[in-house]
């Protein structure tokens, strides 16, 4: 079962989706998901093909004990399990998907904390999906950060949708 945070987030993004693949990031209004914010982020594929933050709430930056922005996206997950988190990003970016992770910490010394985490494909005005609308929620006491979490278990979900209407012009008669 997901997090209320977590549904609120979904329920939003399938709504702006409107049956599409997915949505653009222009479509997004914080205003709109104000409940979620200190757990949202998103995520940007430039050229090079690493996933950066772009934008992350507070939830990321008191997990990392730093502000998040700019930073690959993998650098929230423990060194074994990140060639899995990009292969799955990766699957996003080709193939869009509804990821769900279940994460926890796994460092000696330090506090468990076990999080959610759902990705969320978006398009960039040129119609491609380079971004994603993620959403991390974690239980459990902050005490020494920065936290990396390993990969519990994950679920994709295939996005099945119209393809985006093409703007066509009619010839004059």
């Amino acid at each position: 079962m997901m997090n209320p945070v977590l549904v609120e987030l979904l329920e939003h993004w399938e709504r702006l989706r409107a049956g599409r693949i997915a949505p653009m990031r222009s479509e997004i209004d914080p205003r709109a998901i104000e409940n979620v914010l200190e757990h949202a982020f998103i995520l940007e594929r430039p050229a090079s093909g690493v996933a950066r933050f772009r934008i992350a709430g507070m939830q990321l930056a008191d997990l990392m004990g730093m502000e998040v922005r700019g930073m690959p996206a993998e650098t929230i997950i423990n060194a074994e399990d990140r060639p899995q988190f990009q292969g799955i990003l990766n699957g996003l970016f080709q193939n869009p998907e509804i990821i769900q992770l279940d994460l926890a910490t796994a460092q000696p010394g330090q506090t468990g904390i076990r999080a959610e985490m759902l990705l969320l494909p978006m398009k960039n005005d040129l119609g491609e999906i380079s971004r994603v609308l993620g959403c991390l929620v974690s239980q459990g006491a902050i005490f020494a950060p920065p936290y990396r979490f390993h990969i519990r278990s994950h679920k994709i979900t295939r996005i099945v949708g119209q393809a985006d209407p093409v703007a066509t012009e009619s010839p004059e008669q």
